[in-house]
């Protein structure tokens, strides 16, 4: 099985808010971003298309197949809770200090931790590859595929944010005879 972990594109959203699982636009380079990241994906005719539900993700999924991808919660961003569409400086100072100090076990008020954003997307990954697809297509964001790649690979939750996950970017895992290997990670 091939599994294709594709990041969105790039998006008009002010960097200085804290936006997670709500939506925002893309930027106005789409469709440049989308001609480039579908050429890194060869054998797309043939897989089964997941997106997360959010419509930055569904509408590269849409590009990339031509047709409705199906949408799964589980491989959506990190929930904020109470700080989804908040700037980053409104956020209380000494409860942003303690949880970037410990994201992965903590939680934003009424969201979730970087583990419970992993056990889920771990969960998607055990579903998706025991229905032995040939080949599948995931378009999702930075986190989810830090996680499955982070799964994958055995790599301790603090090091995972050292993986760069770029717009538009394309990883790739192989499942062939119960191996797992790495073809490529990250690439534009």
């Amino acid at each position: 099985m091939d599994i294709y972990l594709v990041r969105h594109t790039s998006l008009n959203a002010d960097k200085a808010v804290c936006y997670g699982q709500s939506e925002v636009h893309l930027a106005s380079t789409f469709l440049q971003e989308a001609s480039d990241t579908v050429k890194l994906i060869p054998d797309r005719h043939n897989a089964v298309f997941v997106a997360s539900p959010l419509r930055r993700c569904v509408q590269l999924a849409e590009y990339l197949s031509r047709r409705p991808p199906m949408t799964d919660k589980r491989i959506l961003d990190l929930n904020f809770g109470d700080w989804e569409l908040k700037r980053w400086e409104d956020i209380d100072q000494i409860a942003l200090d303690e949880w970037t100090r410990n994201a992965v076990n903590s939680s934003c008020p009424n969201g979730e931790s970087y583990k419970d954003l992993f056990n889920r997307s771990v969960e998607f990954f055990d579903d998706l590859t025991s229905k032995n697809q040939k080949s599948a297509v995931i378009v999702t964001h930075a986190s989810v595929i830090r996680c499955m790649l982070m799964y994958v690979l055995s790599i301790p939750f603090e090091r995972s944010f050292d993986m760069r996950i770029a717009y538009g970017s394309v990883s790739k895992i192989k499942i062939e005879d119960s191996t797992v290997s790495i073809d490529f990670i990250n690439r534009i």
